[in-house]
């Protein structure tokens, strides 16, 4: 069955682009690529329309009223035409079995989890001149990148990982049937750095939902970048997450049935 890729994108245009062209790149191309934008700006544009005719895109955004990550993914769902989706950030490029991968892994109630390769800030400058083409194992060992040792691909179905893997929201799939059946993401959290990926897994696991471990198999590599303190956000996302936990619900309050209740903005 067919697949929707969901990207969440801020403002880093020039990472979108290269990700948008690790998308073209790959063995199983996304039936529909979703561009989740929290936030209103023209100057994605024209990326979108160097890449429409590529790609099958559907842009979707919202006024920037601090951050709304959930927000944006529940509208993403909503928009999604096929039964498996899988969200990446719009910083992550992709290698080329990702989508393969994911889509050959996911059944009904079984979510899949990857990792991600954090480039070193070098191996990011010369991938933003030159494209993904200039990402390479030994140079990225040579210039330090972190994890790099989860930049190996195994085709082979019998070699996998049998750790327990940590969802992460920049590298997973889902059956949208049971993302509905948990009422999508939480959209209380509205902090950046806690809460996306956790919140929903627990309520996932709560539920009876079980995870695929995708290391060695839906490889990418994130871009580096900057990255401001948010501890205090952290610890207030992380707090929320503990009591929400206590009372132990897998189908959260604040979720895609709310979608109707409008900010007042709009």
């Amino acid at each position: 069955m067919s697949v929707s890729l969901i990207i969440t994108v801020y403002k880093d245009y020039e990472a979108l682009a290269l990700v948008l062209d690790s998308i073209t790149k790959q063995t199983l191309l996304p039936n529909q690529v979703i561009i989740a934008h929290d936030t209103i700006d023209e100057g994605i544009q024209p990326i979108l329309s160097a890449h429409s005719h590529s790609l099958n895109l559907l842009h979707i955004d919202q006024v920037d009223t601090g951050f709304n990550k959930n927000r944006i993914l529940n509208k993403a769902i909503l928009a999604s035409n096929h039964e498996y989706l899988v969200f990446i950030d719009g910083d992550c490029l992709l290698h080329r079995r990702f989508i393969e991968e994911h889509r050959k892994n996911l059944v009904q109630r079984v979510f899949t989890a990857g990792r991600r390769i954090d480039l070193d800030a070098k191996t990011s400058k010369n991938v933003r001149l030159f494209g993904i083409e200039h990402i390479g194992f030994f140079r990225m060992l040579s210039n330090r990148t972190k994890r790099v040792e989860e930049a190996f691909y195994i085709k082979s179905p019998l070699v996998s990982s049998k750790k327990t893997p940590k969802l992460l929201g920049c590298n997973m799939g889902w059956c949208k049937s049971d993302l509905i059946a948990l009422n999508g993401f939480d959209m209380d959290y509205t902090l950046p750095g806690y809460g996306e990926d956790t919140d929903l897994e627990f309520r996932a696991l709560r539920s009876g939902m079980s995870a695929k471990n995708m290391r060695w198999k839906a490889l990418q590599y994130h871009l580096h970048h900057e990255r401001p303190d948010r501890e205090i956000d952290i610890s207030k996302s992380r707090e929320m997450f503990e009591n929400k936990r206590e009372i132990g619900y897998f189908y959260c309050e604040n979720g895609l049935s709310n979608l109707e209740q409008k900010f007042p903005h709009e």
